[in-house]
């Protein structure tokens, strides 16, 4: 993906669920960071801003749309990820809306968010 390491944000409430794609990503030498809802993400954005984020939309208080928009005015240069369970396509237009970069529905295959990550960041 890339011959630095990256800086991986994953956030969602449910840490169990990112957690394949967490094992994968430090299995190829990337850091990652985990945040369990969207005003930890900002506050970690502020403070440690990483190279990519990885976020869940249903959590309480800020949902990942609500928190995609916050990240996006703090560091729109950082290129946010957003998964779901949905299906409906009112869900991607949303994540779309919110500034999300790219979009995928859940389940996902670890290796797909990795080549997604590699796509967003430019690398082959």
């Amino acid at each position: 993906m890339s011959t630095r390491p990256l800086h991986v944000l994953l956030v969602d409430d449910n840490p169990k669920a990112l957690e394949p794609l967490e094992i994968r990503l430090k299995a190829l030498g990337h850091r990652t960071t985990l945040a369990h809802n969207g005003e930890i993400a900002i506050a970690m954005v502020e403070r440690d801003p990483p190279d990519v984020i990885v976020m869940d939309v249903t959590m309480p208080e800020l949902n990942g749309y609500q928190a995609c928009r916050a990240i996006k005015r703090i560091a729109p240069k950082i290129p946010v990820l957003i998964l779901t369970g949905k299906t409906e396509a009112a869900d991607r237009f949303w994540a779309f809306q919110s500034g999300a970069d790219e979009f995928l529905n859940k389940p996902v295959d670890p290796a797909v968010v990795v080549k997604t990550i590699a796509a967003l960041l430019g690398k082959p």
